[in-house]
């Protein structure tokens, strides 16, 4: 995984250590495979080229019917519509690598959820020491005090 999103998704898989069972293994591969499906859609760099190429072609007048002199106008189309389709995954595998990784642990959200995480209020979640102070403030406030 090279790219960035590879990069980041490996370093937090790489963070669990062995703590990943072998029946999270498929999901963490599945995250892996997400990554670099997003990571190769690049869709930018891939068409713009393309996309000013034509847009000159059409300017300066070399368009004659769909035959463009000294341009390919059907490998350019071609590249378009490879590069949009691209874009189309990363946008449509977004949500589904979010829902793998949280999954895993690895969002900020499940770790809260496990007990590893913090909590909007800052409090760790899920922790003994919680469970204490909860129960403590459970007790004063039945005793009439502020906790």
């Amino acid at each position: 995984m090279t790219g960035t999103m590879g990069r980041a998704v490996g370093s937090s898989l790489r963070s669990l250590g062995d703590a990943v069972p072998e029946s999270d293994q498929g999901a963490a591969a599945l995250a892996r495979k997400y990554a670099t499906l997003i990571d190769n859609a690049a869709p930018a760099a891939v068409y713009a080229k393309h996309l000013r190429a034509l847009r000159e072609a059409l300017e300066c007048g070399r368009i004659a019917g769909a035959v463009v002199v000294g341009f390919d106008v059907e490998k350019a189309y071609e590249a378009i519509e490879v590069a949009l389709s691209a874009h189309s995954v990363a946008s449509d595998l977004g949500p589904k690598l979010l829902a793998t990784l949280t999954a895993l642990g690895l969002t900020p959200a499940a770790r809260a959820e496990r007990g590893g995480g913090k909590t909007d209020d800052g409090r760790g979640s899920g922790s003994k020491t919680d469970e204490l102070r909860k129960r403590r403030d459970d007790r004063a406030a039945r005793a009439g005090g502020t906790g």
